[in-house]
């Protein structure tokens, strides 16, 4: 028992400062993204100005973005999409990205602000 309290001791002092959620699926596809290189459908474009996002604000929208699995393709080839839910300022958004880790580059597919409509084409 002294021996396992010892271990555990020395392990939080060698990991203990480490962020240990970098492994989940969740944030895999989310460091995808971030790390990325980033490219805009039109459909996405057109959403964006439609919603009336300044330049960058779909960045923060992100941030605070968690991936729903089950609404996502993740088994497309060969480059998986993901749903992801936010909240952003009160309001709810969900974007869809399309994620090609191998090419390292990542394409907003549509980003969509629940309860709000736009004229955009599919």
């Amino acid at each position: 028992m002294i021996g396992f309290g010892l271990g555990l001791l020395i392990v939080y002092v060698l990991f203990g400062d480490r962020e240990l959620n970098t492994w989940t699926p969740q944030q895999r596809i989310l460091t995808a993204i971030d790390s990325s290189e980033v490219s805009f459908s039109d459909r996405a474009i057109c959403l964006i100005k439609c919603l009336q996002l300044q330049d960058n604000e779909w960045k923060e929208i992100q941030k605070t973005a968690k991936v729903d699995f089950s609404e996502s393709a993740t088994k497309r080839k060969p480059c998986p999409s993901y749903r992801l839910n936010a909240t952003y300022r009160e309001k709810s958004y969900v974007l869809i990205w399309e994620v090609c880790e191998k090419q390292e580059r990542v394409k907003l597919l549509t980003i969509v602000e629940e309860g709000r409509s736009c004229d955009c084409p599919s």
